[in-house]
């Protein structure tokens, strides 16, 4: 049984590496007299994380709950987490929507709340009141002046370009900046802006050209001034 359970230490800590061939019950079965013959040897004071590995391969909550109750049951170890080389169909799902980008052609209105996930182009303007949220970028050629929240899932990456108009508020992950002042009551913005989080982890406003700067690898936007 033994050969589908290998325990190694690493660098890292310790990790335990379950074969992707056998079954759930050869697991659980050989996993089980794997640590008792362990326990002479890892002693019961000591609390250990263990990162367990499961190859090419998925378990279901179940499974999961099982495999860490035999190694919390039979060991000093606590399970930290499981590794898989395979993708979820929900994490599949949620990396494709990250990794596109979502155009639309309309004007936000009051009222109005767009949600999307991954990046946004918008082809018009955000009114008062009218609210767009994206997990990634947000590029909008057109007038803002409703609230807009990139990364609203806590990506600090994320950058925000458009024409920033009172009364705007511009959010990134956590940080906002509010265009709210009576200095820009009247201003009217003709070039297009950036917003980002700087080094120094706070939310800045420059020009367009920045966006090359400090994200080199956003390279299919392009904006006039």
């Amino acid at each position: 049984m033994k050969k589908y359970v290998r325990i190694k230490g690493t660098k890292d800590g310790i990790s335990i590496f379950l074969s992707d061939t056998a079954s759930i019950v050869e697991l659980e079965e050989g996993l089980t007299q794997h640590l008792k013959d362990q326990q002479k040897i890892v002693s019961r004071d000591q609390k250990l994380a263990v990162q367990v590995h499961i190859g090419n391969r998925l378990f279901t909550e179940d499974e999961e709950r099982s495999i860490m109750a035999i190694i919390e049951e039979n060991s000093a170890m606590e399970v930290s987490g499981f590794t898989s080389n395979v993708m979820s169909k929900q994490d599949a799902k949620k990396w494709k929507e990250e990794e596109q980008i979502f155009s639309l052609a309309t004007v936000v209105r009051s009222g109005q709340i767009i949600n999307v996930p991954g990046d946004l182009l918008l082809v018009g303007d955000v009114n008062p009141g009218g609210s767009i949220r994206a997990t990634g970028n947000i590029f909008i050629l057109g007038n803002v002046k409703g609230i807009i929240h990139a990364g609203f899932d806590g990506n600090s990456k994320a950058v925000v370009t458009g024409k920033f108009q009172y009364p705007s508020q511009i959010r990134i992950a956590g940080e906002i900046h509010g265009f709210d002042s009576e200095e820009n009551k009247d201003r009217v913005e003709e070039n297009i802006l950036t917003a980002y989080i700087d080094d120094k982890g706070e939310l800045a406003i420059d020009s367009l050209h920045i966006l090359r700067k400090i994200r080199p690898e956003i390279s299919n936007f392009q904006g006039g001034q």
